[in-house]
């Protein structure tokens, strides 16, 4: 089937571009996802971060986000996307977006997160993330010019290294694998936090999007910066849910398992330090008293403060007895962020012509070496919209048919690698890491691979090998800097680089070949 543009995802970025491009274009969208509620944008808690107060202006904004980057922002991408904040925000009320307004008025109440000097984050309720979601897609399931193309999830792109030809995937219900077409490929699939053991969104992306564009020949930078939310909500050690960040903007602290404050002692900022900051607090105060949590508390504010703040969260938390209103609750790290990812500009370009980067996966220069809090909504919406501006200008058909697509690929890679990779990443390259550490993470991502031979399905195959790449990425690149910046620390480094730099990983062209035994073999040129 062709395309004149194939998106990959559904999730914010994905539908602000679709609500910015021509009715003339026939556009594919292909999401695994069977429900709403299981896309990451959706999830999104706190708020997206706009400058929309008399007492803030957009020179503040811009250093809050370059102070929480640690050096590794590229400033000019920061003032582009910071400076459309305030132009953002009023799209999104035009739309009808429910933003939640201050009582007794009509001005957007603005919420207080970390690493920010001004109140600028605008929310719906504590759920900002579905209330923007469920107004877009309204709006989007209008277009007449989009073919839906739900349950398949994409195992490769077609790629000859330089140019895009569309992608391939399987059919998640009859699981039979399709080939789409287009000269214009466009992934927004998420980044790869649900690699790791302990993650905000048990549906988060695993770095599969990363890892095809990689092998497709597009650079990956600062895969190692993966930002852990600090409080994510434990039952029976279990991740629940994320406790939004607005939840200690509104005056929440964090106390220790003995009962004692603690975050005064790690940072000036106490509880609204960045997240890097306040996880590797938490961490710490974990592992100097043997503990699985430290408590979250924000009952001083009042019962009727915190249901009128946080009604979602109440309702969330008392269901496993723990109301937030009136109890203080379980709360420790975890995954939560891909602050890294596919070399791109604010407009998403990659260095493949054709293929195109947005949101998470994106590494547009925004967000350094640890997001501010509330800015990757605000990437989204504008990164779509300038992806889509961009996209409409290069529109051409793609002429090749002819793919074969082996029925079996003979691989060292077993079929079930999830639970190994998730188990090696966050011992390895988790909010504390080391060069021992990483190492034998490597070592034990190189054993999974130098196994028995066994034939596995294409799809089966493919999506072992992408999972495992992007962690092999992420790993790498935690290896190459020797310093701690940002979301990576490692205790081996005390002290930062004197000149701050990416870590660069070039692309890879490695497409799998039918002809070969050895699933690493590079020689099928889909586009030759």
């Amino acid at each position: 089937m062709k395309f004149d543009l194939l998106i990959v995802g559904e999730g914010l970025a994905s539908l602000v571009m679709l609500l910015h491009l021509p009715a003339s274009l026939k556009i594919g969208v292909i999401s695994r996802n069977k429900r709403p509620e299981e896309i990451s944008s959706y999830l999104a808690q706190g708020g997206i971060s706009a400058v929309f107060s008399a007492e803030d202006n957009f020179e503040k904004h811009v250093q809050d986000t370059l102070v929480a980057g640690d050096g590794l922002c590229n400033e000019e991408a920061v003032r582009k996307i910071i400076g459309e904040g305030t132009n953002v925000l009023n799209w999104l009320i035009e739309l009808g977006v429910p933003f939640t307004c201050t009582p007794g008025s009509n001005e957007i109440h603005l919420t207080h997160e970390g690493g920010h000097s001004e109140r600028r984050v605008a929310h719906v309720e504590d759920m900002t993330g579905r209330g923007i979601m469920q107004t877009l897609q309204s709006k989007v399931a209008q277009l007449p010019n989009v073919v839906w193309i739900r349950q398949h999830e994409v195992l490769e792109i077609i790629s000859d290294g330089s140019t895009i030809g569309g992608v391939i995937t399987e059919n998640l219900d009859d699981k039979k694998v399709a080939v789409f077409h287009a000269s214009n490929v466009v992934l927004a699939a998420g980044g790869l936090t649900g690699l790791y053991q302990y993650a905000t969104n048990s549906h988060a992306s695993k770095g599969e999007a990363i890892a095809i564009a990689w092998r497709a020949g597009a650079r990956v930078e600062n895969l190692e910066f993966v930002q852990f939310h600090p409080t994510a909500f434990q039952f029976e050690n279990q991740v629940i849910s994320l406790i939004s960040e607005a939840v200690r903007g509104e005056g929440g602290h964090l106390y220790n398992i003995k009962g004692e404050r603690f975050m005064p002692k790690y940072s000036s900022q106490e509880e609204l330090a960045p997240r890097d900051i306040v996880s590797r607090a938490i961490y710490s105060e974990m592992q100097i008293h043997n503990a699985t949590n430290v408590w979250l508390d924000i009952t001083h504010q009042g019962e009727k403060f915190v249901t009128e703040h946080f009604p979602n969260l109440v309702e969330l938390t008392g269901t496993y007895g723990s109301n937030l209103a009136t109890r203080k609750v379980p709360v420790s790290p975890a995954a939560h962020y891909t602050c890294g990812g596919v070399a791109s500009d604010v407009a998403g370009r990659t260095n493949i012509e054709g293929l195109y980067v947005i949101g998470e996966i994106a590494n547009c220069g925004l967000h350094g070496a640890n997001r501010l809090a509330s800015n990757s909504l605000l990437e989204c919406v504008v990164m779509g919209k300038l992806c889509a501006e961009t996209v409409r200008e290069k529109i051409y058909l793609f002429s090749k048919n002819s793919i074969k697509i082996p029925a079996f690929i003979k691989t060292r890679f077993q079929g079930n690698l999830l639970s190994e990779l998730r188990s090696i990443l966050w011992s390895h390259a988790g909010i504390v890491r080391s060069n021992d550490g990483i190492k034998l993470g490597l070592k034990k991502l190189s054993s999974l691979r130098n196994g028995k031979s066994s034939l596995l399905s294409y799809a089966e195959s493919l999506r072992s090998r992408n999972i495992y790449d992007a962690a092999y990425l992420l790993l790498h690149s935690a290896a190459l800097r020797k310093e701690s910046r940002g979301g990576h620390f490692n205790i081996n480094y005390q002290t930062k680089w004197k000149k701050s730099r990416s870590t660069i990983i070039e692309g890879k062209l490695a497409l799998y070949s039918q002809n070969k035994a050895n699933d690493e073999t590079i020689d099928r040129k889909y586009m030759a």
